[in-house]
C-alpha cells in the first residue's frame, strides 16, 4: 500500500532501533509524490497523516487519519484510479486506515528471524466526489519477514488486497510484494532500501514498481525521525517522491 511508504515495516524498528513493549507512539509527517501516471498532465499529491500506534506483547495496533491535497488527480494514495468529477486541486480528509500486527516469530529464538501477520482495513472517510478516495472499504492481509545477517537485516513482504469496487469501475484484487534491507550505521542511525511491486488493478492499467531509500534517526529515547526518497518505474507509480515522519513514544 503506497501510503505505507511513510512508515517502513514495524518489525524493522525492533531490530535496528529497539523499543520497549507496551508502548504508545504518535507520528506525523508528510509524503509528497508527483507523476503523470500515463496521462498528459502531471499530478502532485501531498499526504499528511496523523498515526497512533500501540504495541503490547506480540501485537501492534495502528490507526492512520490523513489529510490529502492532490493537483490534477489521476490516482489515489494507493495507486488506484479515482472516480468523480475531479477539479484541478482537491483537498480534504483522506481514507482512514486501521491495522493489527501479530508477531508469529519475534526473534527470541536467537536466529534473528521475525515474522508478522498483518491485517488492514481502509475506511472510506475521504470524499469520493472530490477524487480523494474510492468511497469503498478495502481490506488487505500480508506477511512481513525480517532476517538478520550480522550488521545487515533483509526484509520481505507478501500480501493481497481486496478493493471495494467503486461505481463504474471494476478493480482487481492484486498481490503485492516488497524486498529490501536495512543496516545500522550507529547505535541510533540506520539506512536501507526497498523495492515495491504490485499487480495492476485494472485491465488496461500497469503494475506498481518503486524503489525507496530511507534513513531512520533516533533523536532521543522518545523521539525518532525518518526520511526517504523514491523513484517510480511504471505508469501506476509516481515519477518521484519523498517524505518525512516524526514519531514520539510514551
Amino acid at each position: 500500500m503506497r501510503a505505507a511508504r511513510l512508515i517502513m515495516p514495524g518489525l524493522l524498528v525492533s531490530l535496528v532501533l529497539p523499543v520497549l513493549a507496551d508502548e504508545f507512539t504518535v507520528s506525523s509527517g508528510f509524503d509528497y509524490s508527483r507523476g503523470k501516471y500515463g496521462t498528459p498532465t502531471t499530478s502532485e499529491t501531498w499526504y499528511v497523516p496523523v498515526v497512533a500506534k500501540y504495541e503490547t506483547g506480540p501485537m501492534i495496533y495502528k490507526l492512520t487519519i490523513p489529510y490529502l491535497r492532490i493537483t490534477n488527480p489521476s490516482v489515489g494514495p494507493d495507486g488506484e484510479p479515482l472516480p468523480g468529477d475531479c477539479g484541478s486541486v482537491e483537498k480534504g480528509l483522506g481514507d482512514t486506515v486501521a491495522s493489527a500486527n501479530f508477531a508469529l516469530l519475534d526473534g527470541s529464538r536467537g536466529d534473528g528471524l521475525i515474522v508478522e501477520l498483518i491485517g488492514k482495513v481502509k475506511l472510506p472517510t475521504a470524499n469520493e466526489e472530490n477524487c480523494l478516495g474510492t468511497g469503498k472499504t478495502d481490506f488487505s492481509a500480508q506477511f512481513d519477514l525480517t532476517q538478520a545477517f550480522g550488521a545487515i537485516s533483509g526484509f520481505a513482504t507478501l500480501g493481497w488486497k481486496n478493493f471495494g469496487d467503486p461505481s463504474e469501475t471494476n478493480l482487481r484484487d492484486p498481490i503485492f510484494a516488497s524486498l529490501g534491507f536495512v543496516t545500522r550505521l550507529a547505535p541510533a542511525t540506520s539506512v536501507g532500501a526497498a523495492y515495491d511491486w504490485r499487480q495492476k488493478v485494472t485491465a488496461d492499467g500497469d503494475e506498481i514498481q518503486e524503489f525507496t531509500l530511507f534513513l531512520t534517526q533516533r533523536l532521543s529515547p522518545s523521539w525518532k525521525v525518518q526520511l526517504y526518497a523514491l523513484k517510480g518505474f511504471s505508469d501506476a507509480s509516481p515519477d518521484s517522491g519523498s517524505g518525512l515522519q516524526l514519531s514520539h513514544s510514551f
